[in-house]
């Protein structure tokens, strides 16, 4: 007998400060979710529409953003609950002088004020499973590249 693999949709909510990583790995790793993404959708309303669709569909989303506190968090958190997906939260190492040095290298508008990420970076509450994540997980990078962790409470 052929055991099938879990189809059951996932919601990724990205945590962590700007220039941590999140979006690279978005791009190296999760693909092939929808991409949420306040940098690119400009507007709550976009994101919120966008948001919607995926709950209608039944489709795999990552949530790209800053989501620094449990109240930024909550939103997706609930609209994917209420739709049974299995939520899953990537908690990315967020040291205020690495992304603030690696912000610098940015260009266009892919560079925010150091002033924000600092503004984030005191608002940042770490996540946990109380929260309604299923699994958590803690990103850092060495060497270029990412290691993945279970989280540790």
């Amino acid at each position: 007998m052929e055991v099938l693999a879990d189809q059951t949709p996932k919601a990724v909510i990205f945590i962590g400060l700007q220039a941590s990583g999140k979006t690279t790995f978005y791009r190296q790793m999760l693909w092939e979710y929808v991409h949420i993404n306040l940098d690119t959708l400009h507007t709550r309303n976009k994101e919120r529409l966008l948001l919607e669709e995926c709950l209608r569909r039944g489709d795999s989303f990552v949530v790209d953003n800053t989501n620094p506190s449990k109240e930024d968090r909550a939103r997706y958190i609930g609209a994917a609950r209420a739709y049974n997906y299995r939520i899953e939260g990537y908690f990315f190492r967020s040291v205020l002088a690495d992304c603030i040095e690696r912000n610098r290298a940015r260009t266009g508008k892919a560079c925010v004020p150091d002033k924000a990420i600092a503004c984030t970076s005191g608002r940042l509450e770490l996540p946990s499973p109380q929260e309604g994540f299923d699994r958590l997980y803690f990103v850092r990078m060495e060497q270029g590249k990412f290691i993945v962790e279970p989280w540790k409470a």
